[in-house]
């Protein structure tokens, strides 16, 4: 595996960021693109064969892990070694094992294992991009960006433990102030839009529901009013960049924040594992 050191200052990046799969029972593996399209592309893994399921990626019973790429191909890595056996928090584009090793993809699909660290045995809030680590000493917020390096930021005026919600690419916190997390690392107050209750919030990545209306959160960080919850129907699956209604319909959230009807041809009780918080 590649080797990444923890970087000190921000990365920027302009390309997209926001991919997901859907695991069905009959071993089907489809894949969500960052533009918010469903795509079949003959991945194939039965429920018994996958260990771990992220945002992109998979870990089959082998511990070898699968990746997708900002267009939803996958690529498996299995010339690569073999995972840590104890996954303790999933995320987007990240994992960490129980003794606190830290694993980070690209969204091109690559691969990159990390030194270990005991703040990140300590995870206190796992968002898709992002997490937020607790000792008893110290309390840190990391993003991993769409290149996959880690940095830890810090906002000013952000008291991390007032952090009550997160979600992919968002957060809560107890004043009710919503911060973003954009794919290169920054994060943003929100503080102008008012109070959102993070209990009340029905979370996906880069997507929410609050107050009877829908919210898309662009790779930038940008939050945007996207209609009313009334006009998608009852949820019953809400996934990273995608939901399902209960009448089994299938919308997907591009990292434009746009957000897309597409056709299905199975139903939600089909569903063995998807990307999710």
């Amino acid at each position: 595996m590649k080797s990444f050191l923890l970087l000190l200052s921000l990365v920027f990046a302009s390309q997209a960021f926001a991919q997901s799969m859907i695991s069905l029972k009959n071993g089907k593996v489809l894949t969500i693109d960052d533009q918010g399209m469903l795509q079949d592309l003959g991945n194939f893994f039965l429920p018994y064969e996958i260990k771990t399921f992220g945002g992109r990626y998979l870990v089959d019973d082998k511990r070898k892990v699968h990746t997708i790429d900002s267009s939803g191909f996958m690529y498996s890595k299995k010339d690569e070694d073999k995972v840590a056996q104890n996954i303790e928090v999933t995320g987007d584009n990240y994992f960490t094992s129980k003794w606190g090793k830290l694993y980070t993809l690209d969204e091109t699909g690559v691969f990159f294992e990390n030194k270990k660290d005991k703040l990140f045995r300590k995870i206190k809030h796992k968002g898709g991009i992002f997490f937020i680590s607790e000792t008893k000493r110290v309390s840190a917020l990391y993003a991993v960006t769409n290149l996959g390096a880690f940095l830890e930021v810090e906002v000013p005026g952000l008291d991390l433990s007032s952090v009550n919600a997160v979600g992919g690419q968002y957060f809560t916190t107890t004043q009710g102030v919503l911060y973003t997390v954009s794919n290169d690392g920054f994060v943003y107050s929100k503080r102008e839009m008012g109070a959102f209750k993070g209990a009340q919030l029905a979370r996906g990545g880069n997507y929410f529901f609050y107050n009877k209306g829908l919210y898309t959160v662009t790779q930038s960080g940008v939050v945007m009013s996207a209609g009313m919850a009334q006009d998608f129907g009852k949820v019953s699956v809400l996934g990273t960049n995608f939901f399902i209604t209960t009448a089994n319909k299938l919308f997907t959230v591009s990292t434009s924040g746009t957000v897309r009807n597409m056709e299905i041809e199975f139903k939600a009780s089909d569903i063995s594992n998807f990307s999710h918080l």
